[in-house]
């Protein structure tokens, strides 16, 4: 969990010059079994063309020589295997007017200590 948000996180500050980045954790109201995870930026956002492949290993949605942002494009392919791991989803959606939404669920589980 903490390497899933660390990326998310992280990835939402490196495409976000000016605006903010705000985090959310909440159960699902339709199921409470479930836990939601929100990063939300004002950052440059996803082409829509790009929402699915930013999740694929060592893609990176501008691939040029000279992209302003550098990385390996593994942090957003881990995420999504960690989710996978877990049981649960990752998508990223469009923030208006402008940036990103990452959105994850996972199980959760609900423990007692004796």
């Amino acid at each position: 969990l903490v390497q899933i948000l660390v990326n998310l996180i992280g990835n939402s500050i490196k495409f976000t010059d000016e605006g903010r980045v705000d985090v959310c954790a909440e159960p699902l109201p339709e199921n409470p079994d479930m836990v939601r995870l929100t990063v939300v930026d004002t950052g440059i956002g996803v082409p829509d063309a790009e929402k699915e492949r930013v999740f694929d290993a060592f893609y990176q949605v501008d691939g040029s020589a000279t992209r302003e942002h550098e990385g390996t494009g593994l942090g957003l392919s881990l995420v999504r295997r960690l989710v996978d791991a877990h049981a649960g989803r990752v998508r990223v959606e469009d923030y208006e007017p402008k940036g990103a939404v990452f959105v994850v669920t996972l199980p959760c589980r609900r423990t007692t200590i004796a």
